[in-house]
């Protein structure tokens, strides 16, 4: 009989990468430890649930069925409200009475957090909706990390940062040498004592290692809600204006407010999609004087409002 049950909670449009990659370290564990994971898939109402890919998963119960599990796994994506209903918020808080450990992939956090439960926890989720999910439950520790674990609380980034997770988990429940092989068999090769970065370096997004253009960028990415002028990015690299400008058109082949006015816009359509955030709040928040300016630039870079992207 398995010592641990495993109970991966699925909401519609989950991410089916993440689901297996939380569920293939248990697999490869039982293969070298014997019988020691078991695990369910369960729903809120008990039927089968389609991922992101349209792909359906069954289940073997709903909510009822969940009993006290040694772990519950949320597991969410593109469309979490979808687990966000009365009974499921219930269930959660029950489950952490019990005191179960509660682990949440990709957006499965905001469930926890609209429960509560993540409040004065430290978390991640996915770096898309990070955003939106620090503006939105203010009483999270909010990381950017592959994955946090705080006390009985597990969170990640989703995608392949759900094995880095449960790695961490049969670590310390196992062995850390039991972790690294499965790892291994795995073919996983980051390291399962340290979380990395969470989204790929912007050397890599960018297909570029000049450390000037690097730093401006990153000046950029930080600094959203006070845009910084063009001579004070400059100066972020110790070079002029002008020695910017042809930095970025030769590099990146864009003028660098453009590409920063760019960056702003595709954080306010993150915070617009995974936030409850006023227009007006992402608009400051994104470092635009008035909503119309807001509005306008949002329209010429999505061809429409950013109203009809939160109603769509």
């Amino acid at each position: 009989m398995a010592r641990y049950d495993v109970v991966f909670l699925l909401v519609p449009k989950f991410s089916m990468i993440a689901l297996y990659g939380a569920l293939e370290p248990l697999r490869v564990a039982n293969r070298f430890a014997g019988p020691t994971f078991s695990w369910r898939f369960v729903s809120g109402d008990g039927q089968p649930v389609a991922a992101s890919n349209d792909i359906p998963v069954s289940v073997s119960g709903g909510l009822g069925d969940i009993g006290k599990p040694d772990m519950v796994v949320i597991s969410a994506s593109y469309e979490p409200e979808k687990g966000n209903t009365r009974p499921m918020i219930s269930v959660l808080k029950g489950l952490a009475r019990k005191r179960v450990l509660l682990a949440a992939i990709d957006t499965g956090p905001f469930l926890l957090a609209e429960a509560g439960l993540l409040d004065d926890y430290r978390a991640t989720c996915h770096w898309e909706s990070l955003p939106g999910f620090r503006e939105s439950y203010r009483k999270v520790q909010v990381e950017q990390s592959l994955y946090v674990t705080d006390r009985d609380r597990m969170t990640c980034a989703g995608g392949a940062a759900a094995i880095d997770m449960m790695l961490d988990w049969i670590g310390r429940l196992l062995g850390r040498p039991l972790a690294v092989l499965v790892a291994d068999q795995l073919v996983h090769f980051r390291s399962v004592e340290q979380p990395s970065q969470a989204r790929l370096p912007a050397a890599a997004r960018y297909g570029t290692t000049d450390a000037r253009l690097l730093k401006i960028i990153t000046a950029m990415e930080e600094q959203g809600e006070d845009p910084l002028d063009a001579p004070a990015l400059a100066d972020v690299a110790g070079i002029s204006v002008r020695q910017m400008e042809r930095l970025f058109h030769e590099k990146l082949g864009e003028r660098p407010m453009g590409f920063y006015l760019k960056l702003r816009l595709e954080k306010a359509e993150r915070l617009i999609t995974y936030s409850t955030m006023g227009m007006r709040e992402i608009s400051v928040a994104c470092g635009f004087s008035s909503l119309p300016l807001f509005s306008r630039n949002f329209r010429q870079r999505y061809g429409r409002p950013p109203s009809a992207l939160r109603t769509s």
